[in-house]
């Protein structure tokens, strides 16, 4: 129990996020982009690696990986990764970028951490510790959906689910910079299976931060409406846009 209390990324949600990336057409998509830059990188510090989602793709296709993240659950499901594919070209650290030292590597990548992205400090960092290039993801468009919660919150909560900023911020933080990056806009999908819908309520009420039940009712008829069966259980479909912003160093 401690260990799901501690930090976003809990036990629970690594699990699911590790479920959920299987499906998810976001590192080839990705990839596509940062790959014909990077021929010629060797080595790729991945901040905010997560369970693998760049990491081992980019370990394939014979990139040197240096994983960090913050989270322990996190970096325990990356070295299972590791083990069970026999991975030798990640080595993987599970602490915070501030209390991390390491040497300058080819080319960073930094997808979805905003409270790094959004700070100019960390910008600066990476910027001036990349040899070759940078690599950022973030969310496109500030109304975007999460979760069904445009929906979820008026049904839950009473009240409309808050627009999001989105790497609006972060590009013109690097203008600021004098950091002129280039931006992709990528669209991909990022499904999430369930078993069954009392996992589902579940995941749902971790996100958003419910730990009673006096919403699992709705949550379960909500669900049961929206989820696609398959013949593993049952599956959300989402489909999402972000933005790949980077720059190569001397260009």
């Amino acid at each position: 129990m401690e260990e799901k209390q501690k930090g976003f990324w809990n036990v629970l949600k690594a699990r699911w996020y590790q479920k959920g990336l299987k499906y998810s057409s976001l590192p080839k998509t990705a990839l596509d982009i940062i790959l014909p830059q990077t021929k010629d990188c060797k080595t790729f510090l991945d901040i905010g690696s997560g369970c693998g989602t760049f990491a081992i793709p980019l370990a394939k296709a014979g990139k040197k990986i240096t994983a960090i993240d913050s989270s322990k659950a996190m970096i325990e499901i990356l070295n299972e990764e590791i083990k069970k594919n026999k991975i030798k070209n990640i080595r993987t650290i599970n602490a915070q970028w501030s209390n991390v030292k390491t040497n300058p590597h080819d080319a960073i990548i930094c997808a979805n951490v905003p409270e790094l992205l959004k700070s100019e400090g960390f910008l600066k960092d990476i910027s001036l510790f990349a040899k070759k290039a940078v690599f950022l993801i973030e969310g496109a468009d500030p109304n975007a959906d999460k979760f069904y919660y445009k929906e979820l919150y008026p049904i839950l909560f009473n009240k409309k689910f808050p627009p999001r900023s989105d790497y609006l911020k972060t590009y013109t933080t690097l203008h600021n910079l004098v950091i002129f990056a280039n931006v992709n806009i990528i669209d991909y999908n990022f499904d999430q299976p369930f078993d069954d819908v009392k996992e589902a309520v579940e995941f749902w009420k971790e996100y958003l931060g419910i730990v009673t039940e006096e919403f699992d009712e709705k949550l379960k008829g909500f669900l049961e409406k929206k989820l696609e069966k398959t013949k593993n259980g049952l599956i959300a479909r989402f489909k999402k846009k972000s933005a790949v912003i980077w720059w190569r160093k001397h260009d």
